[in-house]
C-alpha cells in the first residue's frame, strides 16, 4: 500500500503537516501554524487505521526538509539496552539518546542538530551509580561521545576540547582518584567549556530543582534524582528531554540557523500508547502547561478514540468539559482552531488541553476501488461482475479500514485465487496471501488478525491471559451486549484460576481502539467475520461454534419467554437468534414467529424477526433464496408459509456477506404488506415497516443499521 494513500488533505501544500511543520512535501516554505504554544498532535484510531503508516511518511516526506526523528515506542530493544546497566540507563534515557542521534545525523539544510545540553545531563547520569567500577562507568560516559557536537557549533564549545575531555575521561580507568567519579567527569566537562557553554549549561541545568544558578549541582541533582528511582527518576528523565528541546530550539535562533534553517523539527512516535510513550509524552504537555515552550513538533499515535486515559485526572469523564482536546478530522475541512483554553493550573489541570486529536481517516469507496485496481492490475475485458463482487466485500469487510483494504485487496489479486460460485465474503477471507517465506501463503483471515489481534495485545491485558486472548474473542464473535458475553466468558474459562469477566474484556477491546457497538460485544464488522471464521474452525465440523450458540439458546429459552431483552425484545427470541445459528432449524423458529403474531404488537413482532433473522450461516447447505422466493416445498397454512419466506428473505438480506439479490430485496417488503391482511395484525404498522424496508434495501442498506454496520450501503 503506498504510505500516502487516503491522506491527501493531510499531505497537500495547505495540509495540517505542511502548516504545522512549515514545510511542504515538495520543500517549499509554509506559514507555520499555531505558535508559539505548540499541541502535542495525537494520531488516534484502532488497529489498522494507518497512524504508523502515516508518520513513516512524515519521516519520509518531510523528513528530507526538516530534521525529524522517529522512534517506535513497542520496540524491545530500549527495554533489552537499558537492562544491561539499570542503573545508569532507562528505556527514557536510551530512547532520547537514540533521539539525538537521528538529529545529529540531519543533512539537510542547517547541517546536523548538536545536543550537548543533553549530552551533558546523559554523561552525569552514566557516571553516577556509585557502586560501579570505574571502567564500567567509563565505558557508560563514553557511549554518549557520538553526541558530543563538532564543526563549529557554539564557536569551540565542547568541540575543539572534544578530544581532550574525552580522553581524560577515558584516562580516569587507568588513575582513579578518591574524587568520586561523576565529580571528576563533570570538573572536566565544566574546565574544557568556554565561557558562553557554561553560561548555558547553567541557563539549562542551573533552573534543574535546588541548583540556585549553578550548572554543576543541577547536573548532580538530575544524576542523584536518577538513581533514587521512582517518582524521582521520572522528574530526571523529563528534564533531560527538555534539555534536548532547548538544543533543537538553540540550533533554530543561533544566528546559523536563522540563516540556514526553516519549519520546524518533528518528532515521531509510534504505539506512543504504552507505558514508554506516555513517559515520553507526559513531560513535553507538562512544560507547555507551564509555558515552557518549543517549536518540536511532536507527533505520536493513540489507539484510543480519547488519546489515553492518562490524560485525565482519575476519575474525571474523559474527554468532556473546557479540558477536553481539540479533535478533528481531515473530512471536517480547513484546519483545526487549536488553542490552549484560558487559565488553568499547572499540576491541577489535565493534559488534555494541550493535544490536538487528529482522528485518522478510512478510506473512501473511491479510495478502496483504486487501491484494489493498482493491487489486481486489472485488464480491459475482465469479469466486470468478479470484479464488483469483489470490491462490495472488500467494502463490506473493511468499513474503509486501510489495512483490511490492502490485505484483502492482496489476496484477491493472487493469482490462486478462484472466487467460487456463492461469491460470499467467507471466500475473500480464504483468499491466501504470501506472509514472508511461506510458498503457498495463508489465508488472508489467519495474517489480519494475527496482525490486528495478536501482534497488538492490550497493554494492560495480564501475561497469563495472553495465550488464550484470540480464543477468548473468538469465542465472544457470537455474543451481543456484555450480559450475553459474560454467560460464554463463564463456561469458556471454567476451571482456570484466572479469568477475564467480559465486563473486563470490552474495556481492553475499547483500550486498543476497537469501536463499540450498542448490538455486537466485537463491534466492528470485518473484525466479527475474522473472529466467527476462526470460531468455526476451531474444532472439527464447526463444534466450537454451535457449541456456544447452543449454550446461549439454552441460557435464554431456561428465562421466563416473557421477559424482556434489549435487543431482542425477548428472552425467547434471543434464544431462537441462537438456535437458528446452532442448528439451522428455520422450522422452530418459524413455528415461533407465527406463534406470536398475533400477541406481539406489529412493531415488537418485526422487531423481533429482524433480531432472529439476523443469525449468521457458517457451514451447512443453504436453502435461503429458495424458502425465500417460495420455490420450497413448506408445511402449514398461507401465514406460516409467508412467514417462513419472510424469515428466509430477511435472513438473506441482513446477512450481509454477499451482493442483494434483486428477486428477494423485491419480495421481502411484498410479503410483509400481506400479513397486513390478517385480521388484528396492525396493518398500518406493517405497511410502514414495509415501505421503510423496501427504502432501504433500494439504498443497499442494512435493515437494522447499527454502529459496524452502518458503512454498507
Amino acid at each position: 500500500m503506498p504510505d500516502d494513500l487516503g491522506f491527501d488533505k493531510l499531505l497537500d501544500d495547505d495540509g495540517l503537516l505542511a502548516r504545522l511543520l512549515g514545510k511542504t512535501r515538495a520543500g517549499r516554505n509554509r506559514k507555520p501554524l499555531y505558535g508559539p504554544d505548540l499541541p502535542v498532535v495525537l494520531l488516534v484510531g484502532g488497529p489498522g487505521m494507518g497512524k504508523g503508516r502515516l508518520l513513516r511518511c512524515v519521516r519520509g516526506e518531510f523528513g528530507r526538509h526538516v530534521p525529524t526523528a522517529h522512534v517506535d515506542c513497542d520496540l524491545t530493544m530500549y527495554r533489552e539496552q537499558a537492562e544491561q546497566q539499570a542503573r545508569t540507563r532507562s528505556v527514557t534515557t536510551e530512547v532520547l539518546r537514540e533521539v539525538a542521534r537521528q538529529f545529529g545525523a540531519w543533512q539537510g539544510d542547517g547541517g546536523p542538530v548538536a545536543t550537548p545540553r543533553l549530552y551533558a545531563g546523559l554523561a552525569a547520569v552514566a557516571a553516577s551509580d556509585p557502586l560501579a567500577d570505574t571502567a564500567t562507568l567509563v565505558s557508560e560516559v563514553q557511549r554518549h561521545d557520538e553526541l558530543l557536537p563538532r564543526g563549529s557549533f557554539w564557536r569551540g564549545v565542547l568541540n575543539r576540547a572534544g578530544r581532550a575531555y574525552a580522553g581524560v575521561v577515558a584516562g580516569l580507568v587507568a588513575h582513579p582518584g578518591a574524587v568520586p567519579f561523576i565529580n571528576a567527569v563533570l570538573d572536566e566537562l565544566l574546565a574544557r567549556t568556554s565561557q558562553e557553554g557554561k553560561a548555558v549549561l547553567a541557563a539549562c541545568y542551573g533552573e534543574y530543582t535546588g541548583a540556585g544558578g549553578h550548572p554543576k549541582l543541577g547536573l548532580h541533582s538530575l544524576a542523584s534524582h536518577f538513581q533514587q528511582g521512582g517518582e524521582a527518576r521520572e522528574v530526571a528523565e523529563g528534564f533531560l528531554f527538555r534539555a534536548l528541546r532547548a538544543d533543537l530550539e538553540a540550533a533554530y535562533v543561533s544566528l546559523l540557523g536563522r540563516l540556514s534553517r526553516a519549519g520546524r523539527p518533528a518528532l515521531l512516535l509510534d504505539h506512543a500508547d504504552n507505558a514508554l510513550g506516555r513517559r515520553l509524552l507526559k513531560p513535553v504537555l507538562e512544560d507547555r502547561e507551564r509555558g515552557l515552550y518549543d517549536r518540536l513538533v511532536v507527533m505520536a499515535t493513540a489507539r484510543r478514540a480519547d488519546g489515553g486515559r492518562f490524560l485525565y485526572h482519575a476519575g474525571d469523564p474523559a474527554g468532556t468539559g473546557d479540558d477536553a482536546p481539540v479533535s478533528w478530522r481531515p473530512t471536517d475541512g480547513g484546519l483545526p482552531q487549536w488553542s490552549r483554553p484560558a487559565g488553568g493550573v499547572p499540576g491541577l489541570t489535565p493534559l488534555s488541553r494541550g493535544v490536538l486529536l487528529v482522528r485518522m481517516p478510512v478510506l473512501t469507496r473511491d479510495q478502496q476501488s483504486r487501491e484494489t485496481a493498482r493491487l489486481q492490475m486489472r485488464q480491459e475485458g475482465a469479469a466486470n461482475a468478479a470484479r464488483f463482487r469483489i470490491d462490495s466485500g472488500i467494502h463490506r469487510l473493511s468499513g474503509g479500514r486501510p489495512l483490511f483494504v490492502s490485505r484483502l485487496g492482496e489476496a484477491t489479486a493472487s493469482l490462486s485465487f478462484r472466487e467460487p460460485d456463492d461469491g460470499t465474503d467467507w471466500a475473500l477471507l480464504d483468499a491466501r496471501v504470501r506472509a514472508g517465506e511461506e510458498a503457498e501463503g495463508r489465508p488472508v483471515a489467519d495474517l489480519l488478525l494475527d496482525e490486528l489481534i495478536s501482534r497488538q495485545p492490550p497493554e494492560d491485558l495480564p501475561p497469563e491471559q495472553r495465550g488464550h486472548w484470540l480464543d477468548l474473542l473468538s469465542h465472544l464473535s457470537v455474543a451481543h451486549d456484555t450480559a450475553c458475553a459474560q454467560v460464554l466468558m463463564r463456561e469458556v474459562q471454567a476451571g482456570r484460576d484466572e479469568r477475564l469477566s467480559a465486563y473486563r474484556i470490552a474495556e481492553l477491546l475499547g483500550d486498543s481502539g476497537w469501536p463499540h457497538c450498542p448490538r455486537h460485544f466485537i463491534g466492528d464488522l470485518g473484525l466479527r467475520r475474522l473472529l466467527m471464521r476462526r470460531l468455526h474452525r476451531l474444532r472439527p465440523d464447526g463444534a466450537a461454534w454451535r457449541g456456544d450458540h447452543l449454550l446461549l439458546r439454552d441460557h435464554y429459552r431456561a428465562l421466563d419467554e416473557a421477559a424482556t431483552d434489549e435487543h431482542f425484545g425477548s428472552a425467547a427470541a434471543h434464544a431462537m437468534h441462537h438456535h437458528l445459528a446452532a442448528a439451522g432449524d428455520a422450522d422452530t423458529v418459524t413455528d415461533y414467529l407465527d406463534r406470536t403474531f398475533l400477541t406481539r404488537s406489529a412493531r415488537q413482532w418485526c422487531e423481533e424477526l429482524l433480531a432472529i433473522g439476523e443469525a449468521p450461516l457458517l457451514g451447512g447447505p443453504d436453502d435461503r433464496r429458495a424458502r425465500a422466493l417460495g420455490d420450497a416445498e413448506i408445511a402449514g397454512d398461507v401465514r406460516r408459509k409467508r412467514i417462513d419466506r419472510l424469515l428466509h428473505a430477511v435472513r438473506l438480506c441482513e446477512d450481509r456477506t454477499q451482493t442483494l439479490d434483486d428477486a428477494v430485496t423485491d419480495t421481502l417488503p411484498k410479503l410483509l404488506e400481506r400479513l397486513g391482511e390478517e385480521p388484528e395484525a396492525g396493518a398500518g404498522t406493517l405497511t410502514h415497516t414495509a415501505r421503510d424496508f423496501s427504502d432501504r434495501l433500494a439504498g443497499k442498506q442494512p435493515l437494522r443499521p447499527c454502529t459496524c454496520t452502518r458503512h454498507i450501503g
